[in-house]
């Protein structure tokens, strides 16, 4: 572990922002009073350290995409933006190890990854402009969550650093590594308020050697989804299983309907093993009553699932969570409740296996906001606000009301960060 200031030299801050600087790193209506620019962990580290000990506060940024995430700061004296910390650290094609700092996108680490033949099993957001780092904070996953897990799942070490200005390290660069606690989960979807991410080590996959996709179009919603959930649950090993609504913005326009659901199945592995998904998830799709069973050009496979991936462009986004078996009807009220609200129909996508879904509309309000939490919370879920175009989010109103474990949560940031330094106010509970 560093201390603080160990050969480090501190990191310059201009005393005003610029126009572009201003509307860049804004969050909502707050501004940042300056923004660094550190370019290694250990600049990070004394950054975070001299604004601890001024009672300044912190906000760290990557490409801003998943920003919409969490409340309004309390305070926001400094953006630090660490996509300067973007280097390959290490990469072990034989070990199916990679290292890389935080501020490097996702997209740049699949091209490193795709000339010995591995990627990232991370999907969601833009990969252009998303930063390992703050996919990370915000616990971000994508549609190829059903086979390969989370980032949770993924990440074998870290290298953080703390308000107190050291730099600490967990976890190690070897799949089989029980030494120590497992902090790196502490920091998984901690919004970064209790370290700055600098550095993880990640454990990847081959490239599929066959790949493939799958669609349906269905008029019933509940068979959509029933079937939807049995490939998920199958034996299949399918990359991933999704129910979407029919005019769903991010899709290829070619396959979008004007009412109903479309059921998207991603086959992935060798190519005998991806027929045989094939020919079994048409039967499926078939025998549940789809009206259109089809695939997209194989040139377009790819494309369709990154567009599937990206946020929406209408005002508001949620993100809805309850068991597997429940998602799909607490989609089906809270589209009603968002449709009931405005004359546009809400984007919603069902991540099948997982009890994960998305749900995008317009005329979102706090009420309505609100009326979505409690139908989640009757059917044992959760709602989450991502992004919420000219609505003040409040904490409850961003992450829904504090659990019995909120004591413990708040012990923790205590200990982390005493003077609540980084990103105050923005998680749950407003810690």
């Amino acid at each position: 572990m560093n201390g603080p200031g160990d050969n480090v030299n501190p990191v310059p801050l201009p005393a005003q922002l610029t126009t572009g600087e201003a509307e860049r790193f804004a969050i909502r209506s707050a501004v940042p009073g300056r923004v660094a620019h550190p370019k290694t962990p250990g600049e990070v580290a004394e950054l975070l350290a001299e604004a601890t000990a001024k009672g300044d506060s912190v906000v760290p940024w990557g490409g801003g995409t998943h920003q919409g995430i969490g409340a309004s700061p309390e305070r926001y004296d400094i953006a630090c933006n660490i996509s300067h910390l973007n280097e390959l650290v290490a990469f072990e094609p034989a070990d199916l190890v990679v290292t890389v700092q935080a501020g490097m996108t996702l997209g740049q680490a699949q091209d490193h990854l795709r000339e010995k033949g591995q990627f990232l099993a991370l999907d969601g957001g833009r990969p252009e402009m998303s930063t390992i780092g703050g996919m990370l904070a915000t616990n971000s996953s994508g549609p190829s969550r059903l086979l390969y897990g989370s980032a949770r799942d993924l990440v074998l070490g870290m290298q953080v650093a703390l308000p107190n200005g050291h730099l600490v390290r967990s976890g190690g660069k070897v799949v089989k590594n029980v030494v120590g606690y497992d902090l790196n989960k502490l920091h998984i979807g901690a919004l970064g308020t209790v370290g700055t991410i600098c550095e993880i080590t990640f454990k990847v996959h081959p490239l599929p050697r066959s790949e493939g996709t799958i669609l349906a179009h269905f008029t019933d919603f509940n068979a959509a989804n029933e079937v939807a959930e049995n490939l998920a649950r199958s034996n299949l090993s399918l990359r991933s299983v999704i129910a979407f609504s029919g005019s769903l913005r991010s899709a290829p326009e070619d396959i979008r309907q004007p009412a109903g659901t479309t059921v998207a199945v991603w086959c992935a592995g060798w190519p005998a093993a991806v027929e045989r998904q094939k020919r079994d998830v048409i039967a499926a799709l078939s025998g549940a009553g789809a009206s259109a069973v089809f695939g997209p050009n194989p040139q377009a496979h790819q494309t369709f699932w990154a567009g599937i991936s990206r946020p929406t462009t209408l005002g508001v986004q949620v993100k809805l969570a309850s068991l597997p078996s429940r998602i799909g009807e607490l989609v089906a009220v809270s589209s009603d409740l968002a449709s009931q609200a405005s004359d546009a129909d809400p984007d919603w996508i069902v991540y099948a296996g997982v009890g994960i879904a998305r749900l995008a509309f317009t005329g979102g309000s706090v009420d309505l906001i609100r009326r979505i939490r409690d139908a989640s919370a009757l059917r044992g879920g959760t709602c989450v606000v991502e992004s919420a175009d000219g609505v003040l989010i409040d904490p409850v109103l961003a992450w829904g009301p504090v659990r019995d474990d909120f004591a413990l949560m708040q012990r923790v940031k205590a200990q982390f960060d005493p003077k609540r330094t980084l990103n105050p106010g923005r998680f749950v509970g407003g810690i």
